[in-house]
């Protein structure tokens, strides 16, 4: 009676177990993250960079994003300058649209989407002077407040 009673209390904490481990692993979307309050962000955004006429190059940024949940947002950028964008969470395609003042749109693949992090990645390409040039840009945040 002993041995059942034990495999049963065992049978429970499993069941405990894995019932936190699937709760703990249930990622939330952006737009439950992003959207859902003002929020502030650390960035770090890695750009590389080449060309088929063999320029090849990468760069590593840090700053901090603030995203309002109207769909603006804003961050100093490299030179000091504080940039002032717009954004949406595409649900059904998985993407961020981001677009800076005075700027083209970026659509983002968020490729990690967690609570604390999250990725946007993105890969365009561009002729200049007869020379193609492909950049894989990749944005990792880490949410602060």
């Amino acid at each position: 009676m002993k041995n059942s009673n034990r495999k049963k209390d065992l049978i429970v904490v499993m069941m405990v177990f894995l019932n936190a481990c699937l709760f703990a692993s249930c990622s939330k979307s952006p737009e439950k993250i992003l959207t859902e309050r003002n929020g502030v962000w650390n960035a770090t955004i890695i750009s590389h960079r080449t060309s088929t006429g063999g320029y090849d190059s990468t760069s590593v940024s840090n700053t901090v994003f603030t995203f309002i949940k109207d769909g603006t947002g804003s961050y100093i950028d490299t030179s000091g300058v504080s940039q002032t964008f717009i954004w949406e969470y595409n649900k059904k395609l998985n993407t961020i649209s981001y677009l800076k003042t005075n700027a083209h749109v970026i659509v983002f693949d968020v490729t990690v989407m967690e609570r604390k992090t999250e990725q946007w990645h993105n890969v365009f390409t561009e002729i200049i002077v007869l020379d193609t040039y492909t950049t894989d840009l990749t944005i990792d945040f880490t949410r602060v407040d």
